[in-house]
């Protein structure tokens, strides 16, 4: 049994990783919203129901809660821009090593 020339060779989807990116994007996107959606009922109801410690408390749960989703939607953001920033690297190094091949077959 043979092994195939490129079996272990380096491949990658350049398409695939500027769509992952966006989904990245996406997905940062709509948890932050969520996330948002859901601080905003809860802050939402009166001092006269909501009051006291439970309130002290709730107050310092939603400002952890704040920080935690900031770090998580930055975090998400630096994913999909290192992901984008790999995909155009790699991008230009292909395109220079296919212009390369083309210029050193010329001469041959």
């Amino acid at each position: 049994m043979t092994t195939p020339a490129n079996a272990n060779a380096l491949t990658t989807d350049l398409d695939l990783m500027r769509s992952v990116a966006g989904r990245t994007d996406t997905r940062n996107e709509e948890i932050r919203a969520m996330l948002q959606a859901f601080i905003g009922r809860m802050s939402s109801v009166p001092p006269s129901v909501w009051g006291g410690a439970a309130a002290t408390r709730f107050k310092d749960v939603v400002d952890r809660w704040n920080i935690e989703s900031t770090k998580l939607y930055h975090a998400l953001h630096g994913i999909a821009e290192t992901i984008r920033y790999n995909e155009a690297a790699l991008r230009e190094a292909a395109e220079t090593h296919a212009h390369h091949i083309a210029t050193a077959g010329g001469h041959l």
